[in-house]
């Protein structure tokens, strides 16, 4: 995972943006995957123990669990939230303490929000930060951890959004689910941007005219083809 360094500015808004929420328990999510939470997720818990803070991060993406540069996966026992083991399976990467989903015996007490609550709530006596680490929005089943169990102990709910891979109708479709799931404190994070090559772009806006001007529009594409710098990703 290629962390932001945690000096850069947008880690610093979104820091400063928790500390002045007093929000000490905050969930990251994406859409649909593939934007950036995981590695916000971790970059804040890198800035916030470089100023001095103890952080940690929970683990609760089974479709793409969070992995840190070269970590040790954990090879204890079974634990789950409802007990004192999953302060003992937490295990420490880059000073940043983790807790993954491996060898969690028992998913559904991660579905129980009181459950959860409580967790969180003896969590917090030993760390200033805990960041949660979510399944995508659109992607819940019965094998990910429901919205609504983390509503009575998430303070605050960062969602990240990659332009050009989600769209403005599933984008607010997702808060709508996310608020209804019981979380009210809602931030939404640009983390990426992912639009098509001009080209693709001009030979797609020309197709349009085919019918009307069948020799000038293939003239053109041919023309935009032959400029190969125009379907240069950015």
């Amino acid at each position: 995972m290629n962390l932001i360094p945690h000096q850069y500015q947008e880690v610093e808004d979104i820091g400063n943006e928790i500390i002045d929420n007093n929000a000490r328990c905050v969930t990251f999510i994406s859409l649909e995957g593939n934007s950036g939470s995981s590695t916000v997720c971790a970059s804040v818990a890198q800035r916030f123990k470089a100023n001095g803070h103890r952080v940690l991060i929970i683990d609760l993406n089974p479709i793409n669990p969070l992995k840190l540069d070269e970590i040790a996966q954990p090879t204890g026992p079974e634990w789950c939230f409802s007990d004192i083991t999953c302060q003992l399976n937490i295990i420490e990467h880059n000073q940043v303490d983790l807790l993954t989903m491996q060898n969690l015996s028992n998913l559904e007490s991660a579905k129980n929000k009181q459950v959860m609550k409580e967790a969180v709530e003896r969590l917090s006596q030993e760390y200033n930060y805990i960041l949660l680490d979510m399944s995508p929005a659109t992607k819940m089943n019965r094998g990910n951890v429901p919205l609504h169990a983390l509503s009575l102990c998430s303070d605050m709910t960062i969602v990240t959004v990659g332009l050009g891979i989600n769209d403005e109708e599933s984008l607010c479709t997702s808060i709508k689910n996310i608020k209804q799931g019981g979380h009210q404190h809602v931030r939404v994070v640009v983390t990426q941007h992912h639009f098509a090559p001009l080209g693709e772009k001009l030979i797609h806006a020309l197709e349009r005219h085919r019918n009307r001007w069948p020799r000038i529009t293939q003239f053109l594409i041919n023309k935009v083809n032959r400029q190969t710098w125009l379907f240069h990703p950015h």
